[in-house]
């Protein structure tokens, strides 16, 4: 978590030094900045990381109020001195490849992200340093620097936090080998073959119609969730080979499975935010290719990772259990339990079963890697925002409350 917050740290505490170089008397100035840039350097090592700009700043602003108290004539020049140093050494690591942001995260991350990013910066202070050499003395050659910076800073967390180009969105359609996967919605053309596909999965009795029935009454339940529902489909040769739907925690409104069994999850929402995985399920002749199942599961954890979630919970057919498994679900109640096994609303029987999402993606073990199975066909971007967000969003929390550290045992006292 904590190479993640270094990284804001270190443009906040750019922006405070900025600030007091430029509004509070020199000689302070120099001294709070060498003070602030000896504790984040130290901070940094603590953990791990050497960054050439905390480093680089702390001798610049040291050396400064040395010079400082030698009476040196150069206070008209500072601003050139720092934003020059600072264009060049960002400059540099950008021609050598190593943007300055990758040192705050250890050298792990999106490249591109670090690119960008570290390009936006060198920009920004060139700007500076145009702005120092041009506009001195007036007034703007100091606050219009100060300016750029706070633009930049709230661009960069944006690009960060938020979003970095459509290409890094979730992918409404993609494909995987001789598979394609994409997203339909409630009443389009294509959902009542989603809805007859699933109900012939599913429905083992054999009866004339009985299919046929299946497939009206998941219909009829879909239409109930409208855009709450996000179905998704396998296809080959425009053939659905397989399926799966999500439904996203909704305020007030309880997921079909608390409803079935009479629990309630509020529990485990008061530690993050909730999916709800069913309707899983791909054709007899299709069990056996990976690329279908890879592409069901990149379809609910890019869902997953563009929602913020934590916890997924799902009803799992009995059939479906060794693949849910593969995916790094456990039941949720021992076999032992009377609630392990429930008859749903459309008559079959199912299992509880729960994923700690957070823990998945937090977790770094190649153990953890090969039993979640977290591929690299994923979403790179969105899952790397989803662990920055929830990095800063828990790093005040205690750990009792992180919810990658919640177990199950944790959980099933409180259903």
């Amino acid at each position: 978590m904590f190479p993640v917050v270094f990284m804001f740290l270190s443009f906040g505490n750019m922006l405070l030094c900025l600030a007091a170089a430029l509004f509070i008397p020199q000689a302070s100035a120099y001294a709070l900045c060498a003070m602030l840039y000896a504790a984040m350097v130290a901070t940094e090592c603590r953990y791990g990381i050497r960054s050439p700009i905390s480093i680089s700043l702390l001798v610049l602003y040291s050396g400064l109020l040395l010079l400082e108290f030698n009476a040196a004539p150069f206070r008209q020049y500072v601003g050139l001195i720092v934003f020059a140093w600072l264009s060049l050494l960002t400059g540099a690591l950008l021609l050598g490849k190593k943007p300055f942001t990758t040192f705050y995260s250890k050298g792990r991350g999106m490249r591109q992200l670090h690119y960008t990013v570290s390009a936006l910066w060198c920009m920004t202070y060139f700007l500076c340093l145009l702005c120092h050499a041009l506009r001195f003395p007036s007034a703007s050659f100091l606050v219009t620097p100060y300016l750029l910076c706070i633009a930049c800073g709230l661009c960069t967390i944006f690009l960060h936090l938020c979003w970095f180009g459509k290409r890094n969105s979730l992918q409404p359609a993609f494909s995987i080998g001789d598979y394609a996967f994409r997203r339909i919605c409630v009443g389009s053309a294509d959902f009542d073959r989603f809805c007859r596909f699933y109900a012939r999965q599913i429905d083992t009795r054999g009866e004339d119609g009985s299919a046929a029935e299946v497939a009206d009454s998941v219909a009829k339940m879909e239409r109930e969730l409208g855009p709450h529902a996000y179905i998704f489909v396998a296809e080959r040769d425009g053939q659905v080979v397989g399926c799966i739907r999500c439904i996203v925690d909704r305020k007030h409104r309880p997921f079909p499975m608390e409803e079935d069994m009479g629990l309630c999850f509020d529990h485990l929402r008061g530690f993050g935010n909730l999916l709800y995985v069913g309707r899983l399920a791909v054709d007899p002749d299709y069990r056996d290719r990976p690329d279908v199942l890879n592409g069901l599961f990149k379809c609910f954890v890019d869902l997953a990772l563009s929602k913020d979630i934590s916890f997924v919970v799902a009803e799992g057919l009995p059939a479906r259990l060794p693949v849910y498994r593969k995916l790094g679900f456990e039941p949720m109640f021992p076999s032992a339990d009377p609630r392990h096994s429930i008859r749903m609303s459309l008559g079959y029987e199912c299992h509880p079963i729960y994923l700690n999402f957070a823990r998945m993606v937090f977790s770094q073990s190649a153990e953890s890697a090969r039993k979640y199975g977290f591929s690299a066909f994923v979403n790179a971007y969105l899952a790397e925002r989803w662990y920055k967000r929830n990095a800063l969003s828990h790093i005040l929390k205690p750990p009792g409350r992180w919810p990658w550290r919640l177990d199950l045992a944790r959980i099933r006292t409180t259903l």
